[in-house]
């Protein structure tokens, strides 16, 4: 806590304390390590951390990218550094400070590299993430200072096979084919730990790149996180709080897919975390009445669902899902071999044909409970594909109305499992939006209703498009999402314009 004399030298003091002032402060525990705590109550919206990144780099399986702005590169794109060979997209990435570290490396080793292969995985890029945070402890103290303390779980990673691939991929080409000799194999195994644990998926580029955040790395796992994550148009990242939150409370993201189910979140939070998941959402079999992992029970009339006791037994491979109304129960691996069978319809069936769609619901609508994440995920694609090619002016009433129908299902939904999910929830909202006007528009256009009635349906598509503002205000303009929400703010300058049509003629017939 900053005091001042007077406001007035509270904004003398500003441009300086700004750089320190933030909502929260740093705590450190046993079990959780450095994480993240409220100092004050905060606001749906309100941004809590706002920074660039210490290192990014490409993923490490990729293929070639220009390593100075990670776009994709092609033969015909591509033109090598003249310094160092590796292939990049301009003289203005040839020189970008990115660049450096394996540049420098390169041009020791005494000879360049040379990258013909475009279009498939090329092996030389594992290497490249890591060795710009090695360079930094050579010659950044600052950046390495940050970057060695954050976690690399070495000690879990030794007994599993990424720790093996690491050693072979990255430790000997990196000590081969750059002939450095400078860190040791234990050094480099923990820089590779460091990126799996704390590395951030970018999408800004194509393919996504990885980059390394200092504060960003503290914020804890929760299923239900409180906190949201979004990306500045120049790689950075921008943290809002997702929910209200109160001061003296953690604050988390989510390490996982959110939209996965519980067991699914799990193994994959111990794969590549290192710990099992025991937040409020894991510890909660129903995911708070949502049922989302849950399937219906077959006994007859029955219409209940069935759900195991808990999730959290990892050692249980055998247990027993309950029905929550009649006394059935069964083996989890009966459940899990019905789930492994929908799963491969779902991952194999087309997305875009919206009949196809359709046929998935009613076909697994009787074995999955409403809410359940397979349904979830197809209802999410219908939810966009529903006017998406001709239009919604050429889609049939009852398409409209089930259009809508999703939205609101979904959105009630995703409030309840993952309230701060606001990309979700700002696409929905938009697809919502589409459908309230149309259904609007053709109440008037059939006689069925009149002005009063538009205006309702544009007052409440108003409403909706200002929550996707809201939603989505953080979003960079290359995202899907930054564009959303530039079509919302463009859709509610249009319906003041017709409501004020609406009014002038309403006025004239007075």
């Amino acid at each position: 806590m900053v005091h001042y004399c007077s406001k007035q030298h509270q904004k003398i003091g500003w441009k300086s304390h700004k750089k320190v002032c933030r909502p929260f402060k740093i705590c450190e525990d046993e079990v959780l390590g450095r994480h993240l705590v409220a100092t004050k109550p905060l606001k749906p919206g309100d941004i809590i951390i706002k920074e660039d990144p210490l290192i990014w780099g490409p993923s490490q399986i990729t293929i070639p990218v220009c390593l100075g702005c990670g776009v994709a590169l092609s033969a015909k794109t591509a033109r090598p550094c003249q310094k160092c060979g590796w292939p990049m997209c301009s003289e203005i990435c040839q020189n970008s400070p990115s660049h450096i570290p394996e540049c420098s490396y390169t041009i020791n080793r005494g000879d360049k590299v040379s990258i013909k292969n475009f279009n498939i995985p090329h092996p030389s890029y594992q290497c490249i993430t890591v060795l710009r945070c090695l360079y930094q402890k050579q010659f950044l103290a600052d950046v390495w200072n940050k970057i060695k303390l954050l976690e690399s779980h070495c000690k879990e990673r030794k007994m599993t096979p990424a720790y093996q691939q690491d050693k072979r991929n990255v430790v000997e080409f990196i000590k081969r084919f750059f002939k450095i000799d400078t860190f040791s194999d234990e050094e480099i195994l923990k820089v590779c730990g460091i990126i799996m644990v704390n590395g951030h998926e970018v999408p800004l580029t194509e393919p996504a790149h990885v980059a390394i955040y200092e504060m960003s790395s503290m914020l804890e796992h929760s299923c239900r996180a409180n906190c949201a994550k979004s990306f500045t148009s120049k790689g950075g990242v921008v943290i809002t709080a997702g929910v209200p939150i109160e001061k003296d409370e953690h604050l988390s993201i989510c390490y996982t897919d959110p939209l996965w189910g519980t067991p699914n979140r799990r193994h994959h939070l111990w794969e590549s975390k290192f710990f099992w998941c025991t937040c409020v959402r894991c510890s909660d079999p129903t995911e708070f009445g949502t049922y989302f992992s849950a399937v219906r029970c077959q006994e007859k009339d029955c219409k209940g669902y069935l759900l195991p006791k808990s999730f959290e037994d990892e050692s249980d491979l055998n247990c027993r899902w309950y029905c929550d109304v009649c006394p059935l129960n069964t083996s989890s691996v009966i459940v899990l071999e019905t789930l492994e069978t929908i799963g491969k319809q779902l991952s194999s069936m087309p997305k875009g044909i919206l009949n196809v769609c359709k046929a998935f619901l009613r076909e697994n609508e009787k074995y999955l409970s409403p809410n359940h994440y397979y349904l979830t995920d197809v209802k999410f694609t219908l939810s966009q594909l529903i006017g998406q090619d001709a239009g919604l002016q050429a889609a049939s009433d009852d398409e409209v109305e089930f259009k809508a129908k999703l939205c609101n299902q979904l959105i009630n939904m995703i409030k309840i499992l993952v309230p701060a999910e606001k990309r979700v929830l700002g696409i929905l909202l938009f697809e919502l939006h589409a459908a309230i006007s149309e259904i609007g528009r053709r109440k008037v256009d059939s006689g069925l209703g009149g002005p009063d009635d538009l205006q309702e349906a544009l007052l409440e598509s108003k409403k909706v498009l200002k929550e996707v503002v809201e939603l989505l205000k953080h979003e960079p303009e290359e995202l899907p999402e930054g564009k959303i929400c530039n079509q919302a703010r463009t859709n509610l300058a249009e319906i003041d314009i017709i409501m004020r049509t609406i009014h002038e003629k309403i006025g004239d017939a007075i």
